[in-house]
């Protein structure tokens, strides 16, 4: 209910607000989305739902996690299962985790062997200059784990000459955190070097006991452009991270978790070379490309039973991705791009046994071409459209498509849009092959596939006092893939495609107002209904872990002459349901979790000689709350730090 409250309440300011006018500032600047087609496109040529963070909003909340910042955004839900370093994941539009695919410096960070989807609790906001959320189907552009969205981020800072800088942090639970960052941008090149640490004592994820979760994390970025002649450059990019997160295992007499000396040892990474030739004045362009996700994850899990009281098990994947894309644009109005693409996955699982088999090692590849036609028929009217084939080692071929248009009113600031597409979402190893413990693979899963359609409509331009943009958005999901499932014949879980349709509809609002030079607002509101088959009752039950009602509000002060900066955030997110597995028949239950408000206040202030002075309030309300179920969520918290920064 207090979701709904936000709303409404925002809803009764839009008329005293809107007439403040839609005039654009002096300063305004085209904005990119650079996933939104194959090859970077005009956001006011764009018929999707697209969305951008950039440096100022990232600055003004501060260093906090991928997942904390992202929960503020229209059409995700983010579910952490505990404390920092907890897995977190990202659902968008009512899909699953598994089908958002993220992009790190142009790298598919999603995990392929962790049940490839991206876990956003290694990677946290510093050193970020900006995040593109791109909502709807996008596998007729990027593949199989884009079925319901993707995120695009970048860590290269804009502008000329050097940036960068020092910042140290301390707060709540020994929380410790440094991190350095290095850029330069001459005539010829371009460089960055990052390197962060991070280290928290943690609380108690369990409901009882008082073992603290700790965790720790590692991260080395850099990256280097070079122009090597007219039209010639290459680019390289490697980031690097090690986590090692504590964690408390599910007690089987209750099927909570219980204080347990668990452990993961977590390592990513992701490497990216490229080569780009443009002639006939940037008419034509080819780019041939290659990218690596490299991961490992060990898991020592307290067991009585075990020889040496724990159970070691690891899970470690490569996929390596070669491509050629070529672009030819005979006017300037009008663009033909085609690409080809081949990717190798590789998998190997090593642990105890207890059904089956699931020390395997696997490997899978795939062959896709895309052709993509992108037309500005006016300066008003602009056609996206793409088409993709995935011809598929292990599931056979695939063709995923997707249509937008985006239609511009008088001087732009009205902007009509709409989109239809399709995707699909391959299944995964774990699905296929089974994990330790009681999850047993089905090896004859085939592929998800969804359809779906959206339309909406966006008010102010760039850089405008006044924002808003409204969406609509109704999909389809068949041979949804349920891994909840329980086979008494066999004794533990496995997965198989449902019969029916997963019903995915809702509502995406998000506004920016600036009233004067230092005041900012912004908003958001979802209401979703995300609904999939129930095969016990014959009809259709709500997915877990997604709200139908959330909303947030961000209010910013900055004083003159930006010394000081002030930022209030709140996130309110409603009711949703989640799945309990309790040690007898059923064996699974469907459960309610309450709905939450999060309060986050951020400070800053400018000392002078680039040095900067900065605190946070997390959870300033002391919210007593879950988002996956048994797992406690982080108590108010406060950190503090100093930043230098580079040239300033």
């Amino acid at each position: 209910m207090r979701c709904k409250s936000l709303f409404l309440s925002l809803l009764l300011c839009l008329p005293f607000l809107a007439p403040l006018g839609f005039a654009a500032t002096e300063d305004e600047i085209e904005t990119l989305v650079v996933r939104a087609a194959r090859q970077p496109l005009p956001a006011e040529r764009f018929g999707g739902s697209a969305m951008v963070l950039d440096q100022e909003l990232l600055a003004q909340r501060q260093g906090i996690s991928l997942g904390d910042l992202l929960r503020s955004t229209p059409g995700l839900a983010v579910s952490r299962a505990g404390q920092t370093g907890g897995q977190t994941q990202l659902r968008m539009r009512g899909g699953e985790a598994n089908q958002v695919l993220v992009f790190i410096d142009g790298v598919k960070a999603n995990d392929p062997v962790q049940g490839g989807e991206f876990n956003a609790a290694h990677l946290f906001v510093q050193g970020i200059e900006s995040i593109t959320l791109i909502r709807g189907p996008q596998s007729a552009l990027w593949g199989s784990d884009a079925l319901s969205g993707l995120i695009d981020i970048s860590t290269w800072p804009d502008g000329d000459g050097p940036s960068g800088g020092l910042s140290a942090e301390g707060g709540s639970d020994s929380w410790r955190r440094y991190d350095a960052r290095f850029a330069h941008r001459g005539e010829r090149w371009r460089g960055k070097l990052g390197a962060s640490w991070l280290r928290t004592d943690g609380d108690n994820i369990a409901r009882d006991g008082s073992e603290a979760d700790g965790y720790e994390n590692a991260s080395l970025d850099l990256g280097w452009k070079q122009r090597i002649a007219s039209g010639l450059s290459t680019e390289a990019d490697l980031r690097y991270t090690n986590a090692i997160n504590q964690f408390d295992g599910v007690d089987f007499a209750t099927g909570l978790p219980a204080d347990r000396d668990n452990e993961t040892d977590a390592r990513q990474i992701y490497a990216r070379a490229a080569l780009r030739l443009g002639s006939l004045d940037g008419r034509w362009n080819h780019a041939l490309s290659y990218a690596l996700t490299d991961t490992r994850n060990r898991n020592r899990e307290e067991n009585a039973f075990a020889p040496s009281g724990f159970d070691i098990n690891s899970t470690a994947g490569q996929a390596a991705l070669y491509s050629y894309q070529g672009s030819f644009a005979p006017v300037p109005e009008h663009r033909l791009t085609a690409a080809f693409e081949r990717r190798e996955e590789d998998f190997r699982q090593r642990g105890p046994i207890s059904f089956g088999d699931p020390n395997r090692d696997e490997r899978l590849s795939a062959r896709s071409w895309v052709l993509e036609y992108r037309g500005d028929f006016s300066q008003r009217l602009s056609f996206l459209a793409s088409g993709r084939r995935d011809g598929n080692s292990d599931f056979g071929n695939k063709t995923t498509g997707r249509l937008s248009a985006a239609w511009r009113i008088g001087d732009g600031s009205f902007k009509a849009r709409g989109a239809w597409g399709t995707g699909i979402k391959n299944p995964t190893f774990t699905e296929r092959f089974g994990y330790f413990a009681s999850f047993i693979g089905n090896p004859e899963l085939k592929p998800e596939q969804s359809r779906g359609w959206e339309a909406g409509f966006d008010l102010g331009q760039p850089g405008a006092a006044w924002q808003l943009s409204l969406t609509w958005f109704d999909e389809q999901l068949q041979d949804e893939i349920n891994g909840f499932l329980f086979d008494a014949a066999r004794g533990g879980f496995t997965a198989r495609n449902e019969a029916g349709l997963s019903q995915r509809k809702g509502l995406e609002l998000n506004g920016r107002w600036r009233p004067t030079a230092s005041w900012a607002l912004g908003f958001a509101y979802t209401w979703l209904d995300a609904t999939e088959e129930d095969p016990g009752a014959g009809a259709q039950t709500r997915e877990i872990r997604r709200p139908e009602h959330a909303a947030s509000l961000n209010l910013n002060w900055r004083s003159p002459g930006d010394r000081l900066n002030l930022n209030l955030n709140l996130d309110c997110n409603g009711r949703q349901d989640d799945l309990y597995f309790p040690p007898t028949p059923p064996y699974r239950e469907r459960v309610r979790l309450r709905g939450f408000v999060l309060a986050t206040l951020a400070a800053s202030y400018r000392l002078g000689w680039g040095w900067e002075a900065f605190a946070r309030l997390e959870n300033g309300l002391n919210e007593r709350y879950e988002e996956v179920f048994g797992f406690q969520a982080p108590n108010r918290a406060l950190y503090a730090g100093a930043r230098y920064r580079l040239g300033q």
